[in-house]
């Protein structure tokens, strides 16, 4: 078996550029954005070809750590690229696997095989490639992770305006839905605008919360409580009927902290 392996292993890897040039032809077809890097992509798979190739004569621990170091590499690089996604990549995982399992076929029915050494070689295939799948794409899927947190970090601070209306007081309108990474951004920001403008009074308008919860309420305290601390104090504007039933039903009392039902009663109170 050994012996064969390493035939194959030769057959495969000597028509390599020729499976990667067929590959390169389908996928620019079904993805004419993939012309950008032609030549990047043909190399690419020269290059997986190969490694194919090599895998199917290494020992089980050699070959999966050579396809983890592979996938590592070419996972990371083209993760970053915009001209092309996971499933783009993917799609061609079937032209290797129909290829390399031709080859398989061939060669074995010329030496007469056993069907037990066929279905040996076709799960060595099956193997190589699933892992060749799944070392490829852990790093997209960690690149996604990282951007995905970016974006909610873009997000949530853009979503802690502080907008000033006269040297010692500013309004922050808090809108939509509070989260733990809002809750958190909402913690650091303010704070830092509060002593940066030298805050006497910070009006938080809570009219366009789209929820009043315990959570939400918790983050407000701790609000509450640092902007004291610094100086600043803390006034809440848009407290509507259904917030305040929320706030009760919660068993919550905001105490000492003013609070109005409008934001035009909150700026008449700090003038």
């Amino acid at each position: 078996m050994k012996e064969l392996l390493i035939l194959l292993s030769d057959k495969v890897t000597e028509n390599a550029e020729q499976l990667a040039g067929l590959i390169t032809k389908q996928q620019n077809e079904r993805y004419p954005i993939m012309n950008r890097i032609e030549e990047e992509l043909f190399l690419s798979r020269v290059e997986l070809v190969k490694l194919y190739a090599n895998a199917l004569k290494l020992e089980e621990t050699e070959r999966i750590e050579q396809l983890r170091q592979w996938g590592q590499e070419a996972g990371t690089h083209f993760a970053k690229k915009e001209s092309v996604s996971l499933d783009m990549m993917l799609r061609e995982v079937p032209e290797y696997r129909a290829y390399i399992g031709t080859v398989l076929k061939h060669e074995g029915l010329n030496r007469n095989i056993s069907s037990e050494e066929m279905y040996e070689l076709t799960t060595v295939l099956d193997t190589i490639v699933n892992d060749v799948v799944y070392y490829f794409s852990l790093p997209f899927v960690h690149y996604e992770k990282e951007m995905l947190k970016i974006s909610q970090a873009a997000v949530a601070e853009l979503s802690v305006p502080i907008a000033s209306i006269n040297d010692t007081t500013a309004i922050l309108p808090l809108i939509g839905i509070m989260d733990f990474n809002r809750g958190t951004v909402l913690q650091e920001k303010v704070l830092n605008e509060a002593v940066r403008l030298n805050l006497e009074h910070l009006i938080i308008d809570l009219s366009g919360l789209q929820t009043t919860d315990t959570f939400v309420a918790q983050q407000l305290f701790i609000l509450f409580e640092s902007l004291s601390l610094v100086g600043t104090v803390p006034v809440v504007s848009g407290v509507t009927p259904a917030i305040a039933q929320t706030l009760v039903g919660l068993g919550i009392d905001f105490g000492s902290i003013k609070s109005f039902a409008t934001l035009k009663q909150a700026i008449q109170y700090v003038a």
